[in-house]
């Protein structure tokens, strides 16, 4: 009869331990969502001589920035953006050229400069928060 009651016990505790682990509720790491892409802006820029036309552009920051650039002058230009220059690569523009680029403006400030030929000629506002949000 010992052994009834014990093979019984034993049998009662494997199936409350199964039926335990069964009921447990699982918890399940929702997928996490893919960051809504970058809103694109597009600037256009013509060289008039020494000179980038408009003076002043303005972007969100976190923006993707689509760059089209007119040279009007009548020499060539070396144009470059202080402060982006290891995102922006800007070949050498001639006369009569369109140029078209992509960065991405992950840099808050007003003061980055359009440089022809190293010398400012217009500058680049990125408006926003270098915080992350919801930190303080």
């Amino acid at each position: 009869m010992k052994r009834h009651y014990l093979g019984l016990a034993i049998a009662v505790v494997v199936v409350a331990v199964g039926l335990t682990l069964l009921g447990r509720p699982r918890h399940t790491e929702a997928p996490a969502k893919a960051p809504p892409p970058a809103p694109v802006v597009v600037i256009q820029l013509a060289i008039e001589g020494e000179r980038v036309a408009p003076a002043l552009a303005s972007v969100p920051k976190d923006a993707r920035v689509r760059l089209r650039v007119d040279v009007r002058g009548t020499r060539a230009v070396q144009l470059s953006l202080a402060g982006y220059e290891d995102r922006l690569a800007i070949p050498q523009l001639v006369p009569g050229m369109s140029w078209t680029g992509e960065f991405f403006a992950d840099r808050p400030g007003d003061d980055f400069a359009w440089l022809i030929d190293g010398v400012p000629a217009g500058r680049l506002a990125v408006t926003g928060s270098h915080l992350i949000e919801g930190h303080r």
